[in-house]
């Protein structure tokens, strides 16, 4: 039996959801209908799908019944769709972040338990086939002790995003990904952060977290630069790997641990540059691939592999960012 999903908003990142929900088999999915308040955009989104299109999501939940709501419109609407879709026991894919506030991710996870709904949050980095690569590489051991993770996610400025700045807009995606890959929590971040363009919410941050392991994790992320990068990297006592998220390409740079007779270059030397190694890495959309995963799950009964605590962690995370640059200070995650 197919899974019927309705999308609420049909903007950018609304019609790319429409494009690969569309792209599925109807014995998989079936998508039954768009909500958009913007006319043109809902115009837009029927006549490119052919998809019932509706002014009102309440309506449309009401009039095709899915099994499974997704929510792509500005973060300050995440709440009132969300949670009125898991009220009526429909299950909900919410775009990153989950929520405005902590306290509102914790009301739908709530409404999600009480109603019997699931909810999965669109962290899509983590279907990024590159990051799951990674994932494997570093759980083998191949880095030995991890020392460090470095973020850099910046790019132009976006007008299409009003409603929060870059902590909560881009820097969830690599706070997700971090903690997927070391597998431990948070104990303390630190933020520096400045308004040059957006003058209601940031639209640059210097973030360091520190993992309860030891780990250091650095974020490097705006909306002032003139040209597109998203890149992470680990290092680990045996080399680095080096991520692109938009090319799916994967590098390992090997420290050279070539003995040598000179003691006192050896002694200087420590770290030197060995192989660097292209890993193949195959190819695949992660909005899909987040799809085939949520799909998968909602069918045999389990949570989907990134959940609504997964979002609220992630959430927490970015607020205290945030709060870290309005204190001046450190900010403690067990606080």
């Amino acid at each position: 039996m197919s899974l019927k999903v309705a999308v609420v908003g049909a903007g950018s990142m609304g019609t790319n959801h429409l494009r690969v929900l569309q792209d599925f088999d109807d014995d998989l999915v079936q998508l039954v209908g768009v909500a958009e308040s913007q006319e043109p955009e809902l115009v837009r989104a029927v006549r490119r799908f052919h998809v019932a299109g509706f002014a009102d999501y309440r309506r449309m939940i009401f009039e095709t019944c899915p099994d499974l709501v997704v929510v792509v419109v500005p973060t300050h609407l995440h709440y009132a769709v969300a949670s009125y879709a898991l009220e009526q026991g429909i299950h909900v894919l919410i775009e990153k972040p989950i929520a405005t506030t902590e306290q509102e991710a914790r009301s739908l996870i709530e409404l999600g338990r009480s109603h019997g709904a699931s909810i999965a949050v669109g962290h899509v980095e983590r279907f990024n086939p590159a990051v799951i690569a990674l994932r494997q590489l570093i759980a083998t051991g191949t880095l030995g002790q991890i020392f460090s993770l470095h973020a850099r996610r910046i790019g132009p400025y976006s007008p299409r995003i009003r409603d929060v700045g870059v902590a909560l807009d881009l820097a969830t995606h690599d706070l997700d990904a971090m903690r997927s890959l070391i597998g431990v929590e948070v104990e303390r971040v630190y933020a520096e952060t400045q308004r040059r363009i957006e003058r209601q919410h940031e639209d640059l941050l210097f973030g360091i977290v520190r993992f309860a392991n030891g780990t250091v994790g650095m974020l490097d992320v705006n909306w002032i630069t003139p040209t597109k990068v998203r890149e992470l990297s680990v290092t680990g006592e045996r080399g680095m790997y080096l991520a692109n998220y938009l090319t799916q390409e994967l590098y390992f740079y090997e420290n050279d641990y070539t003995p040598t007779s000179w003691e006192a270059l050896r002694t200087q030397l420590g770290v030197s540059e060995g192989t660097m190694t292209r890993l193949k890495v195959q190819k695949v959309e992660p909005l899909r691939a987040e799809y085939e995963d949520i799909v998968a799950a909602l069918k045999a009964g389990h949570s989907p592999t990134v959940s609504a605590e997964d979002g609220l962690a992630v959430l927490q995370l970015a607020h205290r960012l945030i709060g870290s640059t309005r204190a001046g200070e450190v900010i403690a995650c067990n606080a």
